[in-house]
């Protein structure tokens, strides 16, 4: 992309060459003071309205004012020190940041460890995100998957964390040394009772409550989601006895019941049968509601494995 303005050539067609590089290794994000020798070339793009002004001295090309990977960028590039916060920070680290729009009221959300006046078109949270857990993901800062997923346990239960796990974003190996990062800060106490109850690899708050209620029960001897190749297939079954030959599964309703995910559970059973698996399927209600006949039919399916 070779920007262009409407006053005709640029007297200085190096400086408009040099910019458009700039600008283009910067994700379409140009700081004017870094192009403070070429003024004038950068004034008449301005004027042109080839580049508009998102946040103070911080310019991007018009063309990408909606792409919300530029406007992240642009954020980042204004204000050093921070990192993106929230969803933001979620999409870069999942890859989904530019799937949605950048619109005219939204905000990027950044942490910095002092405190910052709001400004148009960023939203600022007070946090110290320690250098080691400070990545780049596409060019842009952000904390790491386990101490954003950490972090947000305080005030989501865990769904973030069983978000990273299930897409391979972090282990749960990774999370506890988090915890004492986040001394001070508010929801400890449930930080730490998630990240002991993360240790056994949930993927899903169904699955976490599966895993709780065969601990409560002390029913030991299986595995969460671990890598099971059947018929020359890999699957992850939510819960693996694989002494007894026993899959666990849970089915949520919102996801189970989509299509493509209803097919798929079919022939992951099918598979796991001809394997030589037996497979008990839950639902929430079952969980929650019916706790006692689910540990019931587990435990009488590990006797009946265990005498034959």
């Amino acid at each position: 992309m070779l920007l262009t303005c409407c006053y005709g050539v640029v007297d200085d067609l190096d400086d408009l060459m040099m910019i458009t590089s700039v600008m283009e290794r910067n994700g379409g994000v140009l700081r004017q003071r870094d192009h403070l020798a070429s003024r004038l070339t950068f004034d008449r793009l301005v004027k042109s309205g080839s580049i508009a002004r998102v946040l103070p001295g911080t310019f991007v090309s018009v063309d990408l004012l909606t792409n919300r990977h530029t406007r992240c960028a642009a954020a980042l590039a204004t204000y050093s020190g921070s990192v993106l916060w929230g969803t933001d920070a979620v999409a870069a680290l999942s890859g989904t940041l530019a799937k949605s729009p950048f619109g005219p009221k939204d905000t990027v959300l950044l942490a910095h460890a002092q405190s910052r006046y709001p400004r148009p078109g960023v939203t600022w949270v007070r946090r110290s995100v320690p250098d080691a857990h400070r990545v780049r993901v596409n060019g842009l800062r952000s904390p790491s998957a386990a101490y954003l997923a950490v972090e947000a346990s305080a005030r989501d239960s865990g769904a973030l964390i069983e978000k990273f796990l299930r897409a391979g974003k972090v282990r749960p190996v990774d999370l506890p040394a988090i915890v004492p990062l986040l001394i001070g800060s508010p929801g400890q106490d449930v930080r730490r009772r998630i990240v002991g109850a993360s240790l056994d690899n949930p993927w899903s708050g169904g699955e976490r409550t599966l895993q709780e209620l065969l601990r409560r029960n002390r029913i030991t001897g299986w595995v969460a989601n671990a890598e099971l190749v059947v018929g020359g297939q890999t699957c992850f079954p939510d819960i693996l006895f694989e002494a007894a030959r026993l899959v666990l599964e849970f089915d949520g309703y919102g996801v189970h019941s989509k299509p493509e995910v209803f097919e798929s559970d079919r022939r992951r059973q099918n598979l796991l049968v001809i394997g030589g698996y037996h497979v008990l399927r839950y639902t929430w209600k079952q969980l929650t509601e019916q706790p006692d006949a689910l540990i019931a039919q587990v435990r009488t399916m590990l006797a009946r494995e265990s005498t034959s």
